[in-house]
Parts: structure tokens; C-alpha cells; sequence
């Protein structure tokens, strides 16, 4: 049987707690050295990343795995995320110093008694079902842990000493990181030692990073503020999913981490600002995520590395899905850079709009320009609106809010010849038309996809939503013209 003062997360550590109540947890003098020992196991945790409690003779193995329930109950009335990530990699590194000293057989019998995965030892490594392998290795995604490199043979995964010690640290770090709420007598009771922890942790960053002056709430917001004019607005769902992972604390994989530092590299930003951002992760090393940082983003090699394209950030598991934008491009910068259409002058934003809706093969100078005389000196800018049935807005020549259901929604590319370049101007549209169930209307163009990303989720649910549009006469070629809506906004009624 493992030693449950080496692993006191064990289901078979539950033995100890038989007969113990909250209450005299809490407050008898007979468990009052299980107490100290879970405060000092946080305040490691917390200021050094390690976990340094001795095991007998030093201290009881009752103690110590009292001690480690105290400071789970702890951790839960924290209600801070990034502190409990912090502490479960803290726990999960001093079981992998353990685990390394255990023979063959305890380490099967370890994994076999945690019960999350299961492995056997076939006389020189050891085998597990590809479904438990999938499942400890899911965040571990770069090189050698996809499976596609592991090999698979009649649904068992082989792996050797090392491989399995290190996969079951990070499954003993995902475990340790779900907690259930904590009980109002711990949050009461272990007030000042919340605040002290939050405190520590704080100070730990603070000396590491140097100068950022933040408790651990604000934290997150200091590191975003020095981003300077980047907009999250505008950057691709796999950025803003994994900065929100590192944001709570959470340990990104390498592929994860490359890429927000490529990419933030990619758009000018300073090397000492993309630092802070990853100052928030549990196992952050000052130096090395230095030395990274600032190799990835040529500051010291004079090689700028590039950032990946969507199809790499896909196979190395970056991606957590496209939205209606991802599947029109090829690379999240290009997504940045789409985002960025409503910054555009208004006359050029019109041309581009007119563009995507003539839909011509060659730049049409004429009628464009006489679109744009006919249409005046319109800025997108709206002020008060009126709400109206769609149809009133169609017969309408001022800006309406209308409430309709998307009929029709289609994302591509568009390309068209410049005159007198060599090269083509390309636009990211989509095609649009609104319904009030009895009539249709079509829409010019989008090219702003702020707007549009919204409207497509309304199309893809089949739901009303409310729109600000504007009613335009347009040349669409000779003797040929059309009423079209031009969608200027969405509306959140919420």
C-alpha cells in the first residue's frame, strides 16, 4: 500500500478522516499540528512552488494527511482559481519526486488506487488503454505526447518509467485542481489565512516580475493594460480562449504558449509586456520564460519567429474551434487584420462594402464612383434611432432599429483586379438578408465583422435579433438598381 503521507490525495487516505468532525478539526487542541501543517503547506506552495513537509518520524502520517484536508478545505473558500491551479502543481510535483523513488510494482499499485487512469506492467514498461491515455495526456499536446507519435497497438499505449511518472504528475495537477465549495465555518474560520495567501502569492509575483504592485485580483488586469493598444476585440478565438486559461491560472501547453508569444510579437508588442502575461501562470519561471520570450520574439536571437498558421494550431490542439471568421482565413493575424475593418475611412469602408456586394472581376471604376456620390458623405455614425417593422425601415430614408430573423448567411473571400496594378484587393464578406417572415429583404455586404460574427450566431439559432440599418439605392451595373439594407450594428436588448 502507497505511503499516504507521500499521497494523502489517495481515496484510500479517507480511512484517517473515520470518526473526525469538522468542528473538532477545526478547533481541538488534538489536531492543531494538523492544522500548522496545512497552513505551511499552502504558504510553500504560495511563495516557492514546493511543498515541503516532512514524513515520519518528523510528522505523523495522520497529521500530515489531516493537514493536507484542512488545506484542500482551505483553498476552496479562497475562491480563487489561479490559486488553487497554483497549489494542485505544487502537490502534484512533490508526489512526482516520490513517484520516482517507488519500485515498478508500487508505482502500477499508486496509479491503480488513485483510480483515474489504469496501467499494468508487462515486465519491462507499462501499458494503458488509449482512452485513459487520451484523457491524462489532454493537455499535454506538443511532440512526443500526441498519440499520433505514441503508437497505438490493439488500444494500449505503451509507455516507459519516465513517460508514466510524468503523465501522472499531470494527473494528479487536473485532479487537484476541481475543488467542491467549502463549508462557511472554514471560510470563517481560516479568514486572515485567505488574505495572508492571497497576499504571499501576490508578493511572489511581485518579486519575480519586479515593480507590478497588484494583489492577485488585479494581477490579470495590470499584465492585459500593458499590452498598450493591442484589442482583444479583434484577435481569433484561439487567442482569447487560451489567454482566458492563462489568465485563471492555468498551465498552457508549449504549442499554447508559442503561439500567444508569436503572435503578440507579430503585432510590435514589447517582449517585457508578453512576459507579464505568462507571470500569471502556476509554474512560472522568471528566467526561462525570459529566455523564451524574448528568443521567440528575436529580441535576443535576431530571428523573429512567425506565428503559426491555423491549420498548425489545429493539429497541435490550439484551436478550440473556428467561428464563421476562422473559416474564411488561413492565419489568426489575418484574422486581427479583418477585425480591424471598421478603423477604416469611412469612404474606404464604402468602397470596400460596395465592392463585396457588385461583385465585379475588375476594379468598376465608374460605377463606384458614381455609387459614392449618390450615397454622399455617409460616416456609419448614428445617433438617435427609431424603432420600426422592416418594412417601414425598407421605405424609410433615415437609420432604424428593426428586429428581424436572419434568412440568409454566407462567409468568403472576394477577390478583385486593381487597374493598372499587378495585384488584387481582397475582402472577407459576408452575404446577408433579414426576414419578417413574410418578406424578404437583402442586405449590401458585410465587411466589418464585428457585426457580423453576431449575426451569424443569430442565423445559426434560428433567432430573432435587432439590427441598426440604413435603406441605399445602388448601381449595381447599367439600368440595373437595387434597395439594399446596410447593416451598421447589432443591438444586445439584454
Amino acid at each position: 500500500m502507497p505511503e499516504h503521507w507521500r499521497y494523502p490525495f489517495l481515496p484510500t487516505a479517507s480511512a484517517i478522516l473515520e470518526d473526525v468532525n469538522l468542528e473538532s478539526l477545526l478547533e481541538d487542541y488534538f489536531y492543531a499540528e494538523a492544522r500548522a501543517l496545512a497552513i505551511s503547506r499552502l504558504e510553500t506552495s504560495a511563495t516557492r512552488g514546493t511543498i515541503e513537509i516532512e514524513g515520519p518520524p518528523t510528522n505523523d502520517e495522520n497529521d500530515i494527511v489531516l493537514g493536507y484536508v484542512i488545506s484542500r478545505l482551505v483553498l476552496a473558500a479562497t475562491d480563487n482559481q489561479a490559486l488553487v491551479n497554483y497549489v494542485a502543481l505544487s502537490e502534484a510535483l512533490r508526489a512526482e519526486a516520490h513517484l520516482s523513488s517507488e519500485t515498478d510494482e508500487s508505482l502500477v499499485l499508486f496509479v491503480n488506487k488513485l483510480g483515474i487512469v489504469k496501467v499494468e506492467f508487462n515486465g519491462t514498461d507499462f501499458d494503458m488503454n488509449f482512452v485513459d491515455y487520451v484523457r491524462a495526456a489532454s493537455k499535454l499536446r506538443e511532440g512526443d505526447w500526441k498519440l499520433s507519435n505514441r503508437g497505438v497497438s490493439k488500444g494500449i499505449v505503451n509507455l516507459d518509467r519516465n513517460t508514466l511518472i510524468r503523465l501522472m504528475r499531470e494527473v494528479i495537477r487536473q485532479h487537484l485542481e476541481e475543488l467542491p465549495k467549502a463549508p462557511s465555518e472554514i471560510k470563517n474560520r481560516f479568514e486572515g489565512t485567505i488574505e495572508d495567501l492571497k497576499s504571499q502569492v501576490s508578493k511572489t509575483f511581485t518579486e519575480r516580475i519586479g515593480g507590478l504592485n497588484t494583489v492577485v485580483s488585479d494581477r490579470q488586469a495590470e499584465a492585459m493594460k500593458e499590452l498598450g493598444r493591442f484589442d482583444l476585440s479583434k484577435a481569433p478565438p484561439c487567442f482569447n480562449l487560451n489567454l482566458m486559461d492563462l489568465q485563471a491560472g492555468v498551465n498552457l501547453p508549449h504549442p499554447s504558449r508559442f503561439f500567444i508569444t508569436t503572435f503578440l510579437s507579430s503585432l510590435n508588442q514589447d517582449p517585457e509586456a508578453v512576459m507579464r502575461l505568462f507571470a500569471t501562470a502556476p509554474d512560472f519561471k522568471e528566467a526561462f520564460t525570459r529566455y523564451q520570450v524574448e528568443h521567440i520574439s528575436g529580441k535576443t536571437s535576431g530571428t523573429q519567429y512567425s506565428s503559426p498558421k491555423c491549420d498548425t494550431l489545429v493539429s497541435s490542439g490550439v484551436c478550440p474551434g473556428p467561428n464563421a471568421l476562422c473559416r474564411q482565413i488561413r492565419h489568426p493575424l489575418s484574422y486581427y487584420r479583418v477585425m480591424a475593418e471598421s478603423e477604416k475611412d469611412p469612404k474606404d469602408r464604402m468602397e470596400r462594402i460596395l465592392l463585396a456586394t457588385i461583385n465585379k472581376e475588375t476594379y468598376p471604376k465608374k460605377l463606384i464612383e458614381r455609387n459614392i456620390q449618390n450615397i454622399g458623405d455617409f460616416d456609419f455614425v448614428y445617433n438617435e434611432v427609431k424603432k420600426r417593422k422592416l418594412s417601414e425601415a425598407f421605405s424609410s430614408k433615415s437609420v432604424s432599429q428593426i428586429n428581424a430573423k436572419i434568412n440568409h448567411f454566407q462567409g468568403r473571400v472576394y477577390s478583385v483586379d486593381l487597374p493598372n496594378e499587378d495585384k488584387k484587393m481582397w475582402i472577407t464578406k459576408a452575404t446577408v438578408s433579414v426576414t419578417d417572415g413574410n418578406t424578404d429583404f437583402d442586405c449590401l455586404s458585410l465587411t466589418d465583422w464585428k457585426v457580423a460574427l453576431p449575426i451569424e450566431e443569430a442565423h445559426y439559432k434560428s433567432k430573432k435579433m435587432d439590427l441598426i440599418v440604413k435603406p441605399f439605392e445602388i448601381d449595381l451595373d447599367k439600368g440595373e438598381t437595387r434597395k439594399l439594407f446596410l447593416i451598421l450594428d447589432t443591438v444586445d436588448e439584454s
